[in-house]
């Protein structure tokens, strides 16, 4: 109950009081007045006491209740004060926090990048690992490459001094043929122009007068005087004599005394024969 309730009960009690008062002096009207006025005086003045008692003490409740509510108004001043400071430091921590989120955020994609960049790195890694060991094996191959090709250089040295000595026998003997030729009055090729390559061409062109061209020349071996077959297909047709040379081309006569057929062209000329 608070001070307010107190009062009114008080006030109540008092009124019942005098109530009770009033009733008891209209029913005691019949007795003695005086008697019951001094009495009744009494009762008044203990009443009035009473009164002056219950006053006293709602003028302490109220000076009690004004001061309660003066600490409570101070008390409210602070609390208002304080949840003013707190908002304010509320506000200024959600702005903090605000921009802590955002440091955060910006914080988690450079965190993310880095991550990124981390696995491409790996990767990268990775493949340099690979390429290393596949180096290390191209290395590993191309020193087995250079050493069996400094063997072969070794060989091939051993090879060159061997061909060098018999380079020198060569020329020593080429100088003494070439004396023995020079002394005869030959060349060479004097001594071979007579031999006929084997060798096996096609017919080319024909003319009317017995001469017909062939495929071969004198990049192949083919001298003037050189003596060739002719056949078609399996069937020999005839023989003839080489009467000039170029280098991819030649003329030939036909003999008539080994002319079985007319030569013609696409026919087939050897001298394997």
């Amino acid at each position: 109950m608070n001070l307010m309730g107190k009062i009114f009960t008080l006030l109540i009690f008092f009124m019942s009081i005098c109530f009770l008062v009033i009733s008891l002096m209209v029913g005691a009207s019949h007795r003695n007045w005086k008697d019951k006025a001094m009495e009744m005086k009494n009762e008044a003045t203990l009443a009035q006491n009473k009164l002056e008692e219950s006053k006293a003490r709602t003028s302490e409740k109220e000076k009690l209740l004004s001061s309660e509510r003066t600490g409570r108004a101070m008390q409210l001043a602070q609390l208002e004060s304080q949840l003013r400071a707190a908002r304010e430091n509320y506000i200024s921590k959600e702005a903090q926090l605000r921009k802590e989120s955002e440091i955060s955020q910006q914080r988690l994609a450079e965190l993310e990048e880095a991550q990124a960049r981390i696995k491409a790195q790996d990767t990268e890694v990775a493949d340099l690992k690979a390429n290393n060991t596949k180096l290390v094996d191209d290395i590993a191959t191309q020193f087995s490459l250079v050493a069996n090709l400094t063997n072969q250089l070794y060989e091939l040295k051993n090879e060159i001094t061997l061909l060098t000595e018999k380079e020198s026998d060569l020329v020593a003997k080429l100088a003494k043929t070439k004396r023995v030729l020079d002394r005869n009055n030959l060349t060479p090729d004097s001594l071979t122009d007579h031999i006929v390559p084997k060798l096996d061409g096609l017919v080319v062109k024909v003319s009317e007068d017995g001469l017909f061209a062939i495929s071969l020349g004198t990049d192949d071996g083919l001298r003037v005087g050189h003596v060739m077959d002719v056949y078609r297909q399996d069937r020999f047709v005839g023989k003839g004599t080489v009467i000039k040379t170029e280098t991819d081309l030649s003329a030939v006569r036909i003999d008539p005394d080994f002319r079985l057929d007319t030569v013609r062209e696409g026919d087939y000329v050897t001298s394997k024969f």
